[in-house]
């Protein structure tokens, strides 16, 4: 009995010595591989913090003379408290005016406007907040961008008939212009333009996640401009291999200014502010050439419809479509741009 009994107790216990011993040499591997994780992981969160902080530094230090660097093109023109960029080159009449999509500056009109002022005179600007230009105390709704451009080329001295060019949402800032002021505008391009029509038929969950992605892209631009990215891979962020490196970085940098990102935001929440001013308004008989994107007309919904009632909006409308080209027309195809400001133009002489 008694050794019967000693002889289970006995193998009791050296099994859970076993047992105990096992689980301590799980449990001390299980530590090591933790441990080692959690070294990776601080590791990993060192780097990126030193390379936060190194692009800091870099952005900082090569901030410091971007003023120097990059002078603005044109000139800075007092408009009631605060200034705007205007670029005017060539001479002749009509007067090309042209304005960039949501987020652009003047340069987005690199590719177009020197060779455009070889037979008029040819002005790009910066919204209020864009480019060179100062922010605005006004809403960012086209009408009020309307009134900044017609503000803008009087206090400059740049007088009418105007063609006006306007590449995407700025398509709708442009025709509040003429349906402000249409005495002074002889002309227009609208180049991949956004439209009201489109807008009627967004739905409404497409439009908060259009609101969400601003505000991401709003954050992203910061975060890249404050660590350097954006001014060390502007050239690629740009993605417009027919501009020029330099250029391409210079755009990079004036699209993720602070102000610029604050515009940019406002501009975009505000897109349908004036829709109901522009449903129905004419153009009349001015001459017309609406642009619209093969990339676009494939891949939007509705917008090769609304391209057409853009065409309609003038008894001299014409749509040209420009089929290898993505949204922004003006830097991947810039001939077509051209030609269809020349045709304009030439129109407009014709008629006067």
């Amino acid at each position: 009995m008694n050794a019967t009994t000693d002889g289970p107790l006995t193998v009791l216990s050296t099994t859970s010595d076993r047992s105990k011993s096992a689980g301590m040499t799980r449990g001390s591997r299980g530590s090591r591989i933790l441990r080692s994780l959690l070294r990776a992981a601080c590791g990993t969160v060192a780097s990126v913090a030193v390379l936060a902080a190194l692009g800091a530094v870099y952005e900082t230090v090569a901030g410091s003379t971007d003023a120097s660097i990059y002078p603005p093109a044109g000139r800075l023109v007092d408009v009631g408290g605060y200034r705007m960029h205007l670029d005017c080159r060539g001479k002749g009449s009509p007067t090309v005016v042209m304005d960039a999509g949501l987020g652009g500056s003047s340069l987005d009109w690199t590719l177009v406007q020197a060779d455009a002022a070889s037979t008029t005179r040819v002005c790009s600007y910066d919204r209020a907040g864009m480019g060179w230009s100062d922010a605005s105390p006004l809403p960012r709704t086209p009408g009020h961008i309307a009134d900044e451009l017609h503000t803008l080329l009087n206090n400059a001295g740049v007088h009418g008939p105007y063609v006006l060019v306007g590449h995407s949402l700025a398509g709708k800032n442009i025709r509040m212009f003429a349906s402000t002021y249409p005495d002074e505008v002889a002309g227009m391009v609208l180049v991949d333009a956004r439209s009201e029509y489109v807008d009627a038929l967004t739905p409404k969950a497409e439009a908060d996640a259009f609101r969400a992605a601003l505000e991401m892209q709003g954050i992203l631009y910061g975060l890249a401009r404050h660590l350097g990215v954006a001014r060390a891979l502007g050239a690629s962020l740009v993605g417009a291999p027919l501009v020029p490196p330099a250029v391409a970085t210079e755009m990079a940098l004036l699209q993720t200014r602070s102000a610029a990102i604050d515009e940019t935001t406002k501009e975009g929440l505000a897109r349908s502010a004036d829709d109901p001013a522009l449903t129905g308004f004419s153009l009349g008989s001015i001459p017309l050439v609406v642009i619209a994107a093969g990339a676009s007309t494939a891949g939007i919904p509705n917008w090769a419809n609304a391209q057409n009632e853009l065409v309609a909006l003038s008894t001299q409308g014409k749509l040209v479509v420009a089929e290898q080209s993505g949204h922004a027309v003006q830097l991947e195809d810039p001939g077509v741009v051209l030609d269809a400001i020349d045709d304009v133009v030439s129109m407009v002489r014709a008629d006067h």
